[in-house]
């Protein structure tokens, strides 16, 4: 999924494809602020250094480390290396904690709620969380925690403000990723297990996941209207220090058929376009999209492209030019042109 030999009969539609981008890209004077770039990451070095050559990327949050129930912390192909590799690209490295479930492969928010549930095991979390910046040099924790209830909401606001606290006073940051919403204390659960306003006082990054505005639940459509993502923007800043915003950026899509949805990176979307020959257009989010047919079934696919990132961040620069910068997910099986709109657009 992570490499894509670029063949011959692609050729046609990339160069169609940067001909929209010149058009969906902001003047360079557009570009008033220089906005900082986050991504999330499980380890991708090659997408490492095509960011950082092209200046394109100041912090990487390394997605390795899990809550456990008793408070402790487990990792999953933690690379070290990689965390030097950063470091010697001048790079800021947050280290990301979720509640996920390895075996289940989803997040859990009983890992969560047994954490909360005690001084015991939340104190034990916080000392382990703090310790594992000391002892790797990471910058700071970005906290991951997703799927809790509306029930978990004062608890989860109370061990943010103590986590922060504790790591301020080590010398260290508090981000966290936190779902989009577009009213307090919102519509569903996930949702409302966020109190805005007192998690967004007490940390350093708010990052707002501003895509999966459709997937697997719904039927084909968008990962992030660049309309749709401005709106919870806006709330946002209604809420939140502007300087703390960071506006979630999808480097996916979603490939709807037969029953499923299946996510696809770039690459994964230019297997399918190589395999198929589908005609690509562009729908009114400015996403990619294509249908096609296999197994019986006809698929639809929506994916980010040059033109879809442009328009997005365009939306920002006119519209929120004065929040902190965009946090992208994921690192990994993106284009090298990716990095060169971020670097022209934001930098």
């Amino acid at each position: 999924m992570r490499r894509f030999v670029l063949i011959t009969a692609l050729i046609p539609i990339l160069a169609a494809y940067a001909a929209l981008a010149v058009a969906a890209a902001p003047p360079a004077a557009a570009a008033a602020t220089t906005y900082k770039v986050a991504a999330w990451t499980f380890g991708d070095r090659a997408s490492l250094t095509q960011a950082a050559d092209r200046h394109a990327l100041d912090q990487v949050d390394v997605d390795w480390y899990i809550s456990n129930k008793n408070g402790t912390l487990g990792a999953v192909d933690q690379n070290l290396a990689y965390v030097r590799l950063a470091r010697s690209r001048r790079l800021t490295v947050f280290a990301t904690v979720a509640n996920w479930n390895t075996a289940k492969g989803r997040f859990d928010r009983s890992i969560a709620q047994a954490i909360l549930a005690g001084p015991v095991t939340r104190a034990r979390h916080i000392d382990r969380l703090v310790n594992l910046c000391k002892v790797n040099g990471y910058n700071g924790i970005d906290l991951d925690w997703e799927a809790l209830r509306a029930a978990d909401r004062d608890r989860f606001s109370t061990f943010v403000e103590t986590l922060a606290q504790r790591l301020h006073a080590a010398g260290k940051l508090l981000s966290i990723a936190v779902y989009p919403k577009t009213s307090e204390p919102g519509q569903w659960q996930g949702q409302r297990s966020e109190d805005w306003l007192r998690i967004g006082k007490a940390v350093d990054q708010f990052k707002i996941m501003t895509y999966d505005f459709s997937g697997p639940w719904s039927r084909p459509g968008p990962v992030a209207p660049p309309s749709w993502t401005s709106h919870v923007l806006d709330f946002a800043q209604t809420i939140v220090p502007l300087q703390k915003i960071w506006m979630g950026v999808p480097f996916y899509g979603y490939d709807w058929g037969g029953g499923h949805c299946a996510s696809l990176t770039w690459t994964g979307a230019h297997d399918l376009i190589a395999r198929y020959h589908p005609q690509v257009h562009h729908a009114a989010s400015h996403e990619a999209r294509f249908h096609y047919r296999a197994g019986g079934h006809r698929h639809e696919v929506y994916f980010q492209d040059r033109v879809a990132l442009a328009a997005k961040l365009s939306m920002m620069l006119r519209k929120h030019p004065r929040i902190a910068g965009i946090a992208i997910w994921r690192m990994g099986g993106e284009p090298a042109m990716f990095w060169d709109q971020i670097a022209a657009q934001l930098k």
